[in-house]
């Protein structure tokens, strides 16, 4: 604790030295004017001493919309500090975007070393949260360890007590469900609409204007009461490293990188399949043999798109069936940030794409579909059928069309065999790892996320133009693949008693 007078503190002074709070709070609940209550609380203001220290349209559905995580210092009289991250990017849920995971994770990384606090603001006069507190708290429990589960709060804000709520704690989502709960009737929005109302050509008259004071000193009293208890619970909360939250999201992005990866390679095999069972079909109808070994030949005989691991990092493209390179040691440094590449790699063009990204002069595709990797595309050539000389002289030596038929049948027959064996195999590694990320993550699995996301986004488009409606469906398109891709993952695994 610091050295400097505590009696300057209007809140009960608290251990700890610094304390670090993780903000979410969708438009409309008071976050900016919760923030400047802090800070003239903080700052050691009476009441009639506030004053607003950040920007009313901090709140708008247009900053929103734009902003990126942000970091408010707050220094308290007796010297201690707050530090809040405002989170504006997840306040609003029509702009649903993994950059919102993005961006938080890489200012984490960047800017935090622990959290000591997530704290949650909702307004207490609706019956449940609404949808985009629930986006916010999606991308969160996949982000943060379970650990954070005791170190997370909500604050109900426009009541003056959780009994007069009516939030209830049921319609919380369960992995938050017994989180700390408190409420708050801000007593510096009121006194702020005091202000204006005396200011104003129909002030109010000196009866009503007393009815007012007395109101604004009764939330001032509780609201005082309130920070007290928030802060002291916070006092004893287990400091969450952010090196945790850093290890979480990195292998999510194992995961990502291993999916993108695995759905290439799926795609790729599905189709070789196809065409190796339409040869099937024709042995069966007793065509030419010669002509189906040759096509057969020809099916077995190609390129498979893979990632291959790199020492330097490369813009890549993840749009479905594109496999370029964009960028091949892409000097900009290593980020996480498809924003941020869209801006500052080379490779973009400065025109922005109806999903407000910008357009890779390479592909073609938004930058919203471009990542950096330590690995790059390359094909890989499969000859099998040169490989095995025995075979090969066997066919050769057959003396019936029968005997051909019978023995490219097999070798059809094996090599689907070996496709099928492939795709267990990276269902193996991805259910793998989407294990182990799940038992690590608050939201206890990635699929979860996934299915809110799709819920969100057909929401969001329903009421879209034809334009918003056409992209966010291919948006859901690609997150309904990796859904029944990691579902189909675990199932297998499970299967096996690998689970």
């Amino acid at each position: 604790m610091s050295n400097s007078d505590n009696s300057k503190m209007t809140l009960t002074p608290w251990k700890k030295h610094s304390i670090t709070i993780l903000l979410i709070g969708e438009t409309g609940v008071g976050k900016t004017s919760f923030l400047d209550l802090l800070e003239n609380v903080c700052a050691g203001r009476g009441a009639d001493e506030f004053k607003a220290e950040h920007a009313r349209e901090a709140d708008s559905d247009t900053r929103d919309r734009s902003e990126k995580p942000q970091l408010h210092r707050i220094t308290c009289a007796n010297g201690s500090a707050i530090n809040v991250i405002d989170t504006p990017g997840l306040s609003n849920a029509r702009e649903f975007n993994e950059e919102h995971r993005r961006a938080l994770a890489y200012f984490i990384e960047e800017q935090i070393d622990a959290i000591d606090c997530v704290l949650i603001l909702a307004n207490g006069t609706m019956e449940r949260l609404g949808v985009s507190a629930l986006y916010a708290l999606s991308v969160i429990s996949t982000m943060f360890p379970r650990s954070i589960v005791d170190n997370i709060a909500f604050m109900f804000t426009m009541v003056s007590s959780p009994l007069h709520s009516n939030l209830a704690r049921e319609s919380l989502p369960v992995p938050v469900r017994n989180a700390k709960i408190l409420a708050i009737n801000n007593p510096l929005a009121g006194w702020l609409r005091f202000k204006k109302a005396l200011n104003s050509d129909d002030p109010p008259e000196e009866e009503i204007r007393e009815e007012l004071r007395e109101e604004i000193k009764s939330n001032y009293d509780k609201g005082i009461k309130t920070l007290n208890s928030f802060f002291e619970w916070v006092d004893e909360r287990r400091v969450q490293p952010a090196k945790e939250v850093n290890e979480l999201y990195g292998l999510s992005n194992k995961m990502e990188a291993l999916l993108s990866d695995v759905t290439a390679r799926l795609s790729q095999v599905e189709t070789q399949k196809t065409e190796l069972l339409k040869l099937q079909q024709q042995i069966d109808a007793q065509k030419q043999i010669m002509k189906i070994h040759e096509q057969y030949k020809s099916v077995i005989i190609k390129h498979f798109w893979v990632h291959e691991g790199t020492e330097v990092h490369n813009t890549l493209c993840c749009a479905p069936d594109c496999y370029r390179n964009c960028h091949e040691d892409c000097p900009l440094g290593f980020t996480l940030d498809r924003d941020n590449i869209g801006r500052n790699c080379e490779v973009f063009s400065k025109q922005l794409g109806p999903d407000g990204g910008y357009i890779c002069n390479e592909c073609g595709h938004s930058s919203n579909y471009h990542q950096h990797y330590r690995a790059r595309w390359v094909q890989k050539e499969v000859q099998e059928v040169n490989e095995d000389q025995h075979a090969k002289l066997r066919y050769q030596q057959a003396q019936t069309e029968e005997e051909r038929a019978r023995m490219l049948e097999g070798h059809i027959g094996m090599k689907i065999k070996d496709l099928d064996a492939t795709v267990v195999a990276d269902m193996e590694k991805l259910g793998s790892v989407c294990e182990e990320y799940n038992k690590r993550a608050l939201s206890g699995g990635f699929v979860r996320y996934l299915s809110f996301a799709i819920n969100l986004l057909m929401t969001y488009g329903d009421g879209g133009s034809t334009e918003a409606r056409e992209r966010i469906s291919g948006h859901i398109k690609a997150l309904e693949r990796k859904r029944a891709i990691l579902e189909q993952a675990a199932k297998e695994r499970e299967a096996r008693g690998a689970v």
